[in-house]
């Protein structure tokens, strides 16, 4: 390589960069982030219902629990081109050239692209938002789950697709905050500070509400007498999984049926829905967490 060549190699490497994240026009999605499009349903018809059609378990709860162990798969699943999330929550586009020289030779042609869409359809606003904005479609299509929302929409979707629930009341997304988290913000009036949370489903089988963590392929029960209804300020309904044995998740907000996605699609909205069970509100509604034993 002559000295010329040698020269223009920083310069050939930023613009290469830049476009690698630059901002292509996608639309942006109008419908819900749990809608049942073609791309769901080909892959729930061509790479989920031949495993579930193999399984010998045919009850609801065994085939709802196939589902999440499914997309959670290694090989079957929905984060096939996963991508650590700290390789790429950059809040400076300074810092993303310099993430682009460390990272993008150690990724596969296919987290390239994922990486180009993330950051031009989900991350213009605020880096964090990747975790929350992108669609069940978005999930499937492009095989990069990484987080308990991508998890819980992807599974309510192939559910839907499959048919599996009939009662669209049957099925919803919840969304929980953690206890220790909220109970700091809220001492402190902060509404600056994030809050932990976690999201998964709930789902009504004969007569009785449990939850599915499907981030984990694991089910819990509610309580006797636990109704949707019942998840309103201030006072707190909480929940464990055994995946996470120490920590304790708050309802928050749980959408009316398996179509509502609880709007909870910016880091913005999460947190005032965290606060106060409202998308759109930023006050603290829910009163203390106290774990009586």
């Amino acid at each position: 390589m002559d000295k010329k060549s040698i020269s223009l190699f920083p310069i050939l490497m930023v613009i290469f960069l830049l476009a690698l994240f630059s901002t292509p026009a996608f639309p942006k999605d109008a419908g819900s982030l749990i809608e049942v499009t073609q791309p769901v349903k080909e892959y729930a018809l061509k790479t989920v219902k031949p495993v579930l059609d193999s399984y010998e378990k045919k009850d609801k709860l065994s085939q709802l629990l196939k589902v999440s162990a499914i997309i959670i798969d290694s090989k079957l699943g929905v984060q096939t081109n996963a991508i650590e999330p700290s390789t790429f929550i950059i809040y400076d586009k300074l810092e993303i050239l310099k993430l682009g020289f460390l990272y993008t030779f150690s990724l596969s042609s296919e987290q390239k692209q994922v990486l180009k869409i993330w950051h031009a359809k989900f991350m213009q606003s605020n880096p964090a938002d990747v975790f929350f904005a992108p669609s069940a479609e978005d999930i499937i299509i492009t095989k990069a789950a990484f987080g308990c929302s991508h998890y819980a929409r992807s599974f309510i979707s192939i559910v839907k697709a499959l048919g599996l629930i009939k009662e669209p009341e049957d099925l919803r997304y919840v969304v929980s905050s953690k206890a220790d988290t909220y109970n700091q913000a809220l001492e402190k009036s902060d509404t600056e500070m994030t809050i932990n949370g976690h999201q998964f489903v709930i789902v009504k089988i004969d007569s009785k509400w449990i939850a599915i963590n499907t981030s984990k392929s694991e089910w819990t029960p509610m309580p006797v007498g636990f109704s949707p209804s019942s998840v309103v300020p201030p006072k707190n309904i909480h929940i464990r999984f055994a995946a996470y044995p120490d920590v304790t998740f708050l309802f928050r907000k749980i959408g009316k049926d398996f179509n509502d996605d609880c709007s909870d699609n910016s880091l913005e909205t999460l947190m005032n829905i965290y606060r106060s069970g409202d998308a759109n509100n930023s006050e603290f509604l829910w009163e203390t967490f106290t774990d009586r034993k």
